[in-house]
């Protein structure tokens, strides 16, 4: 068993650390305050080749595997963890369902402009009235010569407005199906913007579709197929979302850990204080753990084994440590640490979503849980020796 990253992944991860310092960090207060998408900051990734990162180079990405990704996304998130979300549901949600879900064609015309940032992707299905259960949409797909003609309403689209692309599921007369569509097709506009509690330099929009039309050959994998793209984007989304998480809660832990060094009382810095100390541990603790689900997890992805259950664990896990050690690095700054002069309010409020989108954490102990129940099914002995265990 080896925990060590491998050189390009370090290069990686340093590249991103970097990066995120001097380019994403400097921006973040600001943005979060005025509710702006940095577009700057996406065109200097395009141009570094971050957009595409785990994007095969044959359709214009830079071919690093799934984990040197989740390192990009947990360094950018540590800065802003509005650009990382931008940054993961472009990569994961709006490029890769094509790249593997889509057919020659489709990857050969739609991937390399999202690998090289000279479109965004975006991903919508919730709708108004679905969230969970992705098996309940209501926009349809209806079928006319050449192709369909979709109508219908899509929430919270991360990316929408600013999106080139975007992965669309609408019902079909076979079912639930997917497509991709250029943002350009006559017939969408957009509703409400969303105004989030954090997350703020990631634009969130509602998107509506008024009979517009998706020809024949870019509807994505077969007609009524679409839950099964849905949900192999989302078992890979989780995983960078969870990473996302990670990154906040060490730039938490980063920053109340410098302050606990600076700050005196009773002649000797906080951090010197049992409570505060203990404090400090149980955060950096928390976060190794959160890291190496994530690593797990992206690892998995990247031999090609089944990854459903353990995305599901680092996003259920990391999630859960984002907010606690966000709440941690609050109550180490004490009154500072609510006030906006100090950048932790800001990792809390990001932190609550991580909790929420790509799955809430009760649908993440919804797939563990069915996970443990099909493998104690398939064990030895099976449910009818457990039963009688217990008699």
């Amino acid at each position: 068993m080896n925990f060590s990253l491998s050189p390009e992944q370090h290069e990686i991860k340093d590249r991103a650390s970097e990066f995120a310092e001097g380019n994403v960090a400097p921006h973040a207060a600001d943005l979060d305050r005025e509710g702006r998408v940095p577009f700057g900051t996406l065109e200097k990734m395009a141009d570094v080749g971050f957009m595409g990162l785990c994007v095969p180079e044959e359709y214009g990405g830079a071919g690093a595997d799934f984990l040197s990704y989740c390192l990009l996304i947990e360094e950018i998130s540590r800065a802003d963890a509005g650009v990382g979300v931008t940054l993961a549901v472009h990569t994961s949600a709006g490029t890769l369902p094509i790249v593997m879900f889509g057919t020659e064609e489709q990857k050969a015309r739609w991937v390399p402009p999202l690998a090289r940032g000279e479109r965004i992707g975006c991903f919508a299905l919730t709708e108004p009235e679905t969230g969970s259960d992705a098996s309940a949409i209501q926009a349809r797909a209806e079928r006319v010569d050449g192709g369909y003609r979709i109508s219908g309403h899509k929430q919270w689209v991360t990316n929408g407005r600013v999106a080139g692309t975007m992965i669309l599921f609408a019902r079909a007369p076979e079912g639930v199906t997917a497509f991709v569509l250029g943002m350009d097709a006559e017939g969408i506009s957009f509703g409400k913007h969303a105004e989030k509690m954090g997350v703020i330099s990631a634009t969130t929009d509602d998107v509506h579709f008024d009979n517009v039309f998706v020809p024949e050959e870019e509807r994505l994998g077969e007609e009524g197929r679409g839950l099964r793209v849905a949900l192999g984007t989302l078992d890979a989304g989780r995983i960078g979302i969870a990473a996302q998480a990670t990154g906040i809660a060490e730039a938490a832990f980063r920053y109340a850990t410098q302050y606990a060094a600076g700050r005196t009382t009773f002649g000797k810095p906080i951090a010197e204080h049992q409570a505060i100390a203990f404090k400090l541990a149980d955060m950096q603790t928390r976060i190794r753990a959160a890291r190496l689900l994530v690593y797990e997890a992206a690892w998995m992805k990247d031999r090609g084994e089944r990854h459903a259950e353990s995305g599901a664990r680092a996003k259920l896990y990391a999630s859960q440590v984002a907010n606690e050690v966000a709440y941690e690095a609050i109550q180490v700054l004490g009154g500072r640490g609510y006030m906006k002069d100090h950048p932790v309010e800001r990792y809390y409020r990001d932190a609550r979503v991580t909790e929420i989108y790509e799955g809430t954490s009760e649908i993440q102990r919804l797939v563990i849980s069915r996970a443990i129940m099909k493998e104690q099914a398939e064990a030895p002995g099976g449910i009818e020796q457990s039963r009688s265990i217990v008699g």
